[in-house]
């Protein structure tokens, strides 16, 4: 029996001891891969400050723990080890056969795990712990504690880290002692006065008791400052009842609490059990009452009746620190007219042609899948997403659609081979880039920039098309083998390249690969013959997971979006700082209450080089980060002008701002109690259903302006109502980015909103019509996004309508919606729909680019003709002119073709 219990024993341990290597090759791997990874990027310095922050926050919280932990289990083995257990039913286990070296080892071992498990908290905090200790100050104090804002956001959360920790230690390792000694029969209940047990377990209690109490008291000490994160008052943070009366009662519960610590001490010396007992019922009614029931009393009684006599200093407060967190109160304010488009003369749409020009008709939810079915040429290659630049050009100055052509996340079946899918199909190739208000010749946009390998009809071209890296397809791929990859098929034929950019991990020795082989769980590296000494493997190679990886501190909210400069294509990542413990401000979405778009991460598409540029130098955060990791952040002045001139106000910061400003745009206490004047972003109508209108980028001019300014913009309408009452934009160019203006309609007219326009285009019985007509013949209509367009003091609203056929998913652009909010228009072209708004111009300055809304040109009729062919020849010009211009080309070439035949048939 003895041989049988010694193989047994052989055997787990050995089975230990394998799961324990295994799981420390496991964190070990996943390290030194990390490494490689950050040092091959020179970020290094990033890796050995997390990591060794980690482990040093594991090690001191274990010694810790250990230090509480192993005595309560080293005395509980004690007493274990000599108690008579009785009828308890512990007596069950037959304790007394196991020796007291093996109960004593039993009992430290679930200590110590207990400790792991306390100590993993800590090593998951890291980033609490480096805000911690580097510190930093806003210069703001809160309004009620006088304390830096720096303090909430840099030091409370660890400080209150360690204070739940312990607590939670305390209270469960005490728990778990007094439970143990009850069901061992160390402590014996004869009646409710007459507790029996031995004076080590007393002193052992006592300690625990006095020390979790202790605490606790600290808790309810830190608890004060939570009072400024209430979310149930009238506004969010501390209100009255808050100050006045829960204040006052967990400072009278922290120190009853110290109260209880000294008591649970004192049963050390003295056996006074009935005093700490009614100390802590005391406590307990005391704290119930006063945090429960109390402040519902109060509040019922004595602030409802004068709520915004009492209330109004917290809501100062609350509007104030909201509007702080989200520098709200950097944003101007201005009157805007909104004079009727129907007065906008001619001179005025000329001088913002270019504006007219570039408001954007093509969707990005359609547009997708025309570059997918024009553009994406073979199997392997798939486009995403479609993002929304702007460009100057020698046509002039342009907002562009522009996709990247990225590898496929799935190859075609007959080329799904590791070698295919590791070693040969690398990267993707090259984009697609077209204007935002041109169309080509058949409804679809306007391409400046497509095919393989890439053509352009504008000055900007693509040097280096190859993407190694983008918003997905995130496997690894080993470059630089012996099998030349697969750059772009030209034909029947294809063009092979090998990678010559200048990152990615050596995966030529044996280690590495084992590494790489344990690490991706893939053997093939290992038996692969095709790896040389100049071969890389490249990992995290989607943007958004490679910026993590680098800035695991920083949150994304947006996606990435592609840019051409100086023939190189890159990737711009926006990154903020966020954080929930902006005292006395609103959340966003119950995820945070502070936000800065501090960070511009610049990510080279062929190289994969990610560098971190500074936007915002005031924000407090990113001076603290920029402490914790020296020369990781480059200034903005060090990006090259080109990628700066791609710079764009990111969408979710200013929807962000745009959420808190429809409330805290009410700077006085009593409309803002009243909500007199609540806003909200506006519905459109996509798809036969109302959606949130989401913010959109435009080129146009600010009221006082003369150049063309990049702007993201929305509309705003009053809570439940449709119609506008103001607008948001937001400036992307240089030296104004950032700036953030509000602009506020006339409030003694109405001027239309979104629903209120798409309701109108409805209504209108020529457009429905039509637009049922379309959707009988097999084809199915989309209507667009609908634009607002400010031009100087008024609003142009723009519709686009596309046509989908059966069975083919190419959206084209058939007809664009105008209107001024009375007249409402539909044409082939925006410019026949402002015209049919205002009338015909007696010259147009500049003719569309696209070959639709050109006109015929005139005809030069036979000087014999006879009055009948004439007038024929006049019938047939003006009904293929009429063709053309509905982009009907069919009907235009038999036209054309009758035309044809009977001035031949007079020769």
């Amino acid at each position: 029996m003895n041989r049988n219990f010694s193989s047994s024993k052989t055997f787990f341990s050995i089975i230990f001891l394998v799961i324990g290597a295994l799981f420390i090759l496991g964190i070990s791997s996943d390290w030194i891969v990390e490494w490689l990874w950050l040092e091959d990027l020179g970020y290094e310095q990033v890796f050995w400050t997390i990591r060794t922050t980690q482990v040093l926050l594991f090690i001191g919280a274990l010694i810790v723990a250990l230090a509480y932990v192993l005595p309560n289990m080293n005395a509980l083995a004690k007493r274990f080890a000599t108690m008579n257990f009785g009828n308890s039913p512990l007596s069950q286990l037959n304790l007394h056969l196991i020796s007291t070296k093996k109960i004593r080892t039993v009992f430290l071992g679930i200590g110590s795990v207990f400790s792991l498990f306390f100590s993993l908290a800590f090593f998951m905090r890291w980033d609490a712990y480096l805000k911690f200790h580097w510190d930093g100050i806003f210069g703001q104090l809160d309004p009620i504690f006088g304390n830096d804002i720096g303090f909430y956001l840099f030091r409370l959360p660890f400080i209150e880290l360690i204070q739940n920790s312990l607590t939670s230690l305390v209270f469960f390792v005490t728990i778990i002692v007094i439970i143990l000694y009850v069901y061992s029969g160390a402590i014996s209940i004869r009646s409710k006065n007459n507790i029996s047990l031995p004076d080590q377990v007393k002193k052992q209690i006592g300690l625990n008791l006095g020390l979790w109490f202790l605490l606790l008291s600290w808790g309810y000490y830190l608890e004060r400052y939570n009072l400024l994160y209430n979310a149930s008052g009238t506004v969010y943070g501390a209100n009255y009842v808050d100050i006045n009366v829960k204040l006052p009662v967990l400072w009278i519960v922290c120190i009853l609490c110290l109260i209880l610590a000294l008591l649970s001490f004192y049963q050390l010396y003295k056996n006074r059990l009935k005093w700490l007992l009614t100390a802590a019922v005391s406590t307990l009614l005391i704290g119930g009452i006063g945090l429960n029931v109390l402040p519902g009393l109060i509040q019922s009684f004595t602030v409802n009746p004068s709520e915004l006599q009492l209330e109004t200093p917290y809501i100062e407060n609350s509007i104030e620190q909201t509007r702080k967190a989200y520098a709200l109160d950097k944003m101007e304010t201005q009157p805007y007219s909104a004079q009727p488009a129907e007065e906008m003369s001619w001179e005025t749409i000329d001088e913002n042609e270019e504006t007219i020009e570039n408001i954007r008709l093509w969707d990005p939810r359609l547009l997708i899948q025309t570059y997918r079915q024009l553009q994406e040429i073979r199997l392997y290659y798939q486009f995403y997403n479609v993002d929304v630049d702007r460009y100057h050009t020698n046509e002039g100055y342009l907002q562009m659609m522009v996709a990247a052509r990225e590898l496929s996340e799935e190859m075609p079946e007959q080329s799904d081979t590791w070698v295919n899918r590791r070693l040969q199909y690398t990267h993707g190739y090259g984009m697609v880039m077209s204007p935002v208000a041109q169309e080509g010749s058949q409804g679809d946009p306007r391409m400046v920039i497509k095919d393989i390998p890439p053509t352009s009809e504008i000055d900007l071209q693509v040097e280096e098309p190859a993407l190694y890296f983008g918003e997905h397809n995130s496997d690894y791929k080993i470059v630089d083998t012996d099998i030349r990859e697969l750059d772009y098929p030209r034909g029947d034929k294809n063009v092979y390249t090998n990678y010559q950019g200048s990152t990615g991990v050596s995966i030529n020795s044996l280690f590495e690969q084992l590494l790489f082989s344990w690490q991706f769980g893939d053997i093939n590296i290992l038996l692969t013959d095709y790896i040389n000494q100049d071969s890389k493997i490249l990992y995290w190679k989607r943007i958004e997971e490679r910026v993590n990886r680098i800035a695991p501190f920083l949150r994304l909210a947006d996606d990435p979006y592609l840019v051409l400069n100086e023939g190189k294509l890159y990737w711009i990542q926006d990154a903020y700082t966020t954080s929930p413990d902006y005292p006395y401000s609103a959340p966003f979405n119950n995820e945070y209450n502070y936000i800065r778009n501090s960070v511009k991460v610049v990510v080279d598409a062929y190289n994969g080089t990610t560098d971190f540029y500074v936007s915002d130098e005031d924000d407090p955060m990113l001076k603290v980060y920029r402490d914790i990791f020296p020369g990781m952040f480059k200034s903005l002045d060090e990006m090259s002008g080109g990628l700066r001139s791609h710079l764009r106000y990111p969408i979710h910061m200013f929807e962000a701002q745009m959420d808190k400003y429809n409330k805290y745009h009410m700077t006085d206490p009593q409309v803002f109690y009243n909500n007199e004047d609540l806003w909200t972003r506006p519905n459109e109508t996509y798809g036969g259903r109302a959606i949130k209108m989401e913010p959109y980028y435009v080129l146009t001019k600010l009221p006082g302006q003369e150049e063309l300014q990049y702007l993201l913009i929305s509309p705003l309408t009053p809570n439940n109502r449709d119609n506008m009452i103001g607008w948001m934009a937001a400036n992307s160019d240089f030296p104004n980015y950032g700036e953030v203006s509000v602009f506020e309609l006339p409030k003694d007219r109405l001027i239309l909103g979104p629903a209120q326009i798409e309701a109108r285009i409805d209504q209108d019985t020529e457009i429905s019509r039509q637009l049922a007509l379309w959707d009988q013949r097999g084809s199915r209509v989309i209507r667009g996004n609908l634009m607002i367009i400010p031009i100087e003091d008024s609003f142009i609203y723009v519709e686009p309508v596309f046509l989908i056929a059966e069975g083919v998913d190419i959206p084209q652009l058939q007809r664009v919606i105008a209107t001024s909010g009375e007249k409402i228009a539909m044409q082939p072209t925006l410019w026949q729909s402002i015209e049919a708004l205002h009338g015909k111009r007696a010259q147009r300055i500049a003719a569309p680019s696209d070959t639709a809304a050109a006109a015929v040109p005139p005809m030069d009729l036979p000087a014999d003709a006879s009055n009948t062919e004439l007038s024929q020849l006049r019938t047939l010009w003006e009904e293929a002119n009429d063709a053309m211009q509905d982009g009907d080309w069919s009907l235009f070439g038999e036209k054309m073709n009758e035309i044809e035949e009977l001035l031949n048939s007079d020769q």
